[in-house]
C-alpha cells in the first residue's frame, strides 16, 4: 500500500545514468543477476538487436543492456554506438503500486518499489499498468509471481560496520562504505562512471551540473525528472531519447487517472442508494395514485405467477451442452496441473486474454438482472414483472461463473484473502473484486424467494423476509467501510439503506424486495463504471478511439442496453424452445429502454470523442474499420431498428435490432482488452511476442457459457422462473 506519511521527493534514493559514459560492458547486467540470484538465460543470436542479449526484462532478468546504433553525421563514421541500461525507474507515484488489489507491491518512503510475493493473488494488472513495461511474470511456475528491480534495497539497508580488524571506523571510513559498497549492486559493479547513487535531489543537480559544463556533448533533458509525475532513476543522453526507444510519457502521474474514480466510489454508493431510495417512495406512490383513478385495470400480458415449464431434460442439444461442459472442466484441471503458463498463450506482452474478455462480456450480458430489478421494483414498471425471476436466475448464474473464470486467471488464487486483510490506496481491481463478491449475494437474495417457493418452506421464507434488509444494510456498510476504511462514511452508509429498509419493511403483509433491487443496482453501477476504471492506467496502450478518462461511465452506460439486449434474446429463446407463446407487449417496451438507453450510451461516447478533438482519424489506420463496424452495426442500425414503435413490435426486427446491440457491446469490450490494445512487450521494447487463445483457454470459456446455457435450462424446467398468465390475457404474437 502506498504509505499515507508525508515524504520528500528530493530525499528518495536514486540513481543517475548517464548513457554517454556507459562502454556496454554489461557488468551491472551480470551483478544484478549475481546479487539477485537470478538463473542464466540461453544466449541466442539475435541478428537485429547487435550484442544485447537477452532481447527484454524478465523474471530472470532484472537489469539489461540494450544496444543501439544511430546515424550521426559529426562523427567520422557517421554512426554512433550507444548502450542503455534498463529497469526499473521507480516512480515517485507508481503505477503498479496504485493498480495492485492487494498491496503486493509498495513504495518505501525512501523511493524504491518492492514485492511481496506473499500479498500476491497473480492478477498482473501491474503488467499492463506501468508505462515502462517493467513488471515480468515467472510463467514456468505453478505459484507465478510477479519480478522487478528493487534498486537493491536490501544492500543499502544494511547498517555500517563499526570497525574493520577490531579498529573503529573513521566518520571518513563510514562515509566511503556508504557511498561506495552500500549502493545497489549495478553501481558498485559499473567501471565507467556511468552509474551515480544518492538523493533525487543530488542527481538532479548533478543531471543539471553535467548538461551545463558540456552542453554540446547532451540533450537538454534529464529523462525522468518530470516523466510520469518523475522518476527515482534519471538518464542523460546524447542523443534524443526517442531514438532510444524511450516511449514519450506524459509528465501527469498514472495514479492521477483513477484516483478520483476511485476515492468517488464509497460516497457515489451512499448517494446512489439515496436517490434510488427516494425514486422509488416516488413511483411507488405515484402507482398507488394511479390505480386508485383507475382501479381493478392489469397491464397487457401481466403474468398472475410464476411456474416451472415441465419437459426433457436430456435433449441432444442439451448432451452436447454436457460435452462442452466436461471439456471445460477438463480444460479447467489442466490449467492448475500445467499452470496458467504452460496451459495458456498468456505472456509479458499480453499477461491478460480471453479470459478476462469473456469476465468483462459476460458482467455487461448480464446487466438485465440488476437494471431489470430496479425497473420492476424501483421505477414500478410492473409490465416488465414476468420477466424479473429470469433476469436474476441468468445474472446469478453469469457472475457466479464469471467467479470460477477468475479463479483460472489468477496465477495464485490461493492469496485472494489478502482482499480481505489489505486496504489499497485507490486499485480499481480491489473495488471490481468487492463489487463482483457483494453483488453475487444479492443476486443470491433475490433469487431465494424462488427456491422457497418450488421446496414450500414457508418458514424460510418468513425468515428472508424479515432479515434481507439487515443484511443489505450490513453488507453495503461493510462495503463502505472497506473501500475508505472510514467509519465516518460507514455510518451515513448504514443510516441510508437502514432507512431504506425500515421505509419497505412490508407493513400490512405486503413485501418487495425494493432494498434488494436499490443495493444491487447501486453494486453493480459501481462495478460495471470501475471495470471501465481499470483501463484508464492504460492511456498508452489502448488506441484512442476507446481509451478516455471517462471510460467508467461509457462502460455503465454500455451495460443496461446489453443487459437489456441479453433478456430479449433469452425471452425469445424460452418461447422458441418450450412452445410458448411470444408476448411482444413487455419485449417492446424492453426494446423501448434498449432503445434510449443505447443513444444515451453512444451519444455520450460521440460527445466525449468530440470534446477530446478524437474524430481526426478516428475512422482512417488499423483501428478506424474497428471503430466504424462498432458504431454503425452496433449502434446506429439498432437504433434505427427500436426507434418505430411497430418495428420493434415485429419479433424478427427485435430480435435483429438486440443481436446488433449485444454484438456491439462486446465488439467493444473485445476491441478494449485485445483487438485496440497496443502493447509494445517488456522493457525494451524489442520482442514484443502475438497473441492467441490456447486450446485451454476456449475449452474453459466455451464450458463455462455452455454450464450457463444447460443451468438456464434446468433451472426454467424445475423451478417457477417463467410467467404464468391467464387464459383471457391481452392477444399475443406468435
Amino acid at each position: 500500500m502506498i504509505t499515507k506519511n508525508p515524504f520528500d521527493p528530493g530525499q528518495v534514493k536514486s540513481t543517475l545514468i548517464d548513457i554517454t559514459n556507459c562502454i556496454g560492458c554489461r557488468a551491472c547486467q551480470v551483478a544484478c543477476k549475481e546479487w539477485n540470484e537470478r538463473d542464466g538465460v540461453q544466449t541466442e543470436l539475435l541478428p537485429d538487436l547487435g550484442y544485447q542479449n537477452p532481447a527484454a526484462l524478465s523474471a530472470k532478468t532484472l537489469t539489461l543492456i540494450s544496444f543501439h546504433e544511430t546515424v550521426d553525421e559529426k562523427l567520422p563514421n557517421g554512426f554512433r554506438n550507444d548502450f542503455v541500461m534498463r529497469r526499473c525507474l521507480h516512480c515517485l507515484e507508481p503505477a503498479c503500486v496504485s493498480a495492485c488489489p492487494t498491496t503486493a507491491l509498495e513504495r518505501r518512503l525512501d523511493g524504491p518499489t518492492l514485492f511481496d510475493p506473499s500479498q500476491c493473488i497473480g492478477c498482473r494488472y501491474c503488467v499492463w499498468a506501468c508505462p515502462w513495461d517493467v513488471p515480468t511474470a515467472d510463467w514456468d511456475s505453478l505459484t507465478p509471481q510477479i519480478h522487478k528491480c528493487t534498486h537493491c534495497a536490501d544492500r543499502y539497508d544494511q547498517p555500517p560496520p563499526q570497525s574493520r580488524n577490531k579498529q573503529p571506523l573513521t566518520v571518513d571510513e563510514t562515509k566511503s562504505f556508504v557511498d561506495n559498497i552500500l549502493t545497489p549492486a549495478c553501481v558498485k559493479a559499473c567501471p565507467a562512471d556511468a552509474l551515480k547513487f544518492g538523493t533525487r535531489e543530488q542527481m538532479l543537480a548533478e543531471a543539471h551540473r553535467r548538461i551545463g559544463h558540456r552542453p554540446g556533448r547532451y540533450v537538454d533533458h534529464i529523462y525522468g525528472e518530470k516523466e510520469a509525475g518523475g522518476t527515482s532513476v534519471l538518464y542523460l543522453s546524447a542523443v534524443p531519447f526517442e531514438k532510444l526507444g524511450f516511449p514519450k510519457v506524459s509528465d501527469k502521474p498514472y495514479p492521477s487517472y483513477t484516483r478520483l474514480a476511485i476515492k468517488a466510489v464509497a460516497p457515489a454508493v451512499i448517494a446512489l442508494g439515496a436517490l434510488l431510495g427516494f425514486s422509488s417512495a416516488f413511483f411507488e406512490r405515484r402507482r398507488k395514485r394511479m390505480q386508485a383513478e383507475a382501479p381493478g385495470t392489469r397491464a397487457p400480458d401481466q403474468p398472475v405467477g410464476f411456474e416451472p415449464v415441465p419437459g426433457k431434460l436430456m435433449t441432444p442439444f442439451n448432451w452436447l451442452l454436457l460435452a462442452l461442459m466436461g471439456v471445460g472442466a477438463l480444460a479447467f484441471l489442466t490449467r492448475f496441473l500445467r499452470g496458467i503458463g504452460p496451459a495458456t498463450n498468456l505472456s509479458d506482452t499480453w499477461p491478460w486474454g480471453l479470459w478476462i474478455v469473456l469476465d468483462i462480456v459476460w458482467s455487461a450480458m448480464a446487466a438485465g438482472a440488476f437494471a431489470g430489478a430496479a425497473l420492476i421494483y424501483v421505477f414500478q414498471r410492473k409490465d416488465l414483472y414476468g420477466m424479473g425471476r429470469g433476469a436474476v436466475f441468468m445474472g446469478l448464474l453469469s457472475y457466479t461463473f464469471v467467479t470460477v473464470t477468475l479463479i483460472a486467471d489468477l496465477g495464485r488464487p490461493w492469496n485472494v484473502y489478502n482482499l480481505l486483510t489489505q486496504a489499497p490506496d485507490q486499485s480499481a481491481m480491489f473495488v471490481v473484486s468487492w463489487c463482483v463478491t457483494m453483488y453475487v449475494t444479492m443476486l443470491l437474495f433475490e433469487f431465494m424467494p424462488v427456491l422457497c417457493e418450488q421446496r414450500g418452506w414457508t418458514r424460510a421464507m418468513e425468515l428472508w423476509r424479515r432479515w434481507s434488509g439487515i443484511y443489505v444494510t450490513f453488507a453495503v456498510t461493510a462495503f463502505v467501510w472497506l473501500l475508505s476504511r472510514s467509519y465516518v462514511l460507514a455510518a451515513v452508509a448504514a443510516g441510508v439503506f437502514g432507512s431504506i429498509a425500515w421505509q419497505f419493511r412490508g407493513r400490512r403483509g405486503k413485501f418487495e424486495p425494493v432494498l434488494l433491487a436499490i443495493a444491487a443496482g447501486t453494486l453493480a453501477t459501481m462495478q460495471h463504471s470501475t471495470l471501465g476504471s481499470l483501463f484508464l492506467l492504460m492511456p498508452d496502450a489502448v488506441a484512442p478511439q476507446w481509451w478516455s478518462p471517462v471510460m467508467p461511465v461509457s462502460f455503465f452506460l454500455s451495460s443496461i442496453p446489453a443487459g437489456m439486449a441479453l433478456i430479449v434474446l433469452a425471452v425469445m429463446w424460452v418461447s422458441k424452445g418450450w412452445g410458448r407463446k411470444l408476448r411482444m407487449v413487455p419485449l417492446a417496451s424492453l426494446g423501448q429502454i434498449a432503445f434510449w438507453t443505447l443513444l444515451v450510451y453512444h451519444g455520450f461516447r460521440l460527445g466525449d470523442l468530440a470534446l477530446r478533438g478524437g474524430f481526426d482519424g478516428a475512422f482512417a489506420g488499423p483501428y478506424g474499420s474497428l471503430f466504424a463496424v462498432e458504431l454503425v452495426l452496433g449502434g446506429l442500425v439498432p437504433l434505427v431498428l427500436l426507434g418505430r414503435a411497430a418495428w420493434r413490435s415485429r419479433p424478427g426486427m427485435l430480435c435483429t435490432a438486440a443481436l446488433l446491440t449485444l454484438g456491439g457491446v462486446i465488439l467493444n469490450r473485445v476491441n478494449v482488452v485485445i483487438f485496440a490494445m497496443q502493447p509494445k512487450g517488456p522493457m525494451p521494447w524489442t520482442a514484443p511476442s502475438g497473441y492467441t487463445p490456447s486450446l485451454v483457454e476456449w475449452g474453459l470459456s466455451l464450458g463455462l457459457l455452455a454450464a450457463t446455457v444447460f443451468l438456464f435450462g434446468a433451472g426454467v424446467r424445475y423451478l417457477p422462473v417463467l410467467p404464468k398468465y391467464d387464459e383471457g390475457s391481452a392477444p399475443v404474437r406468435s
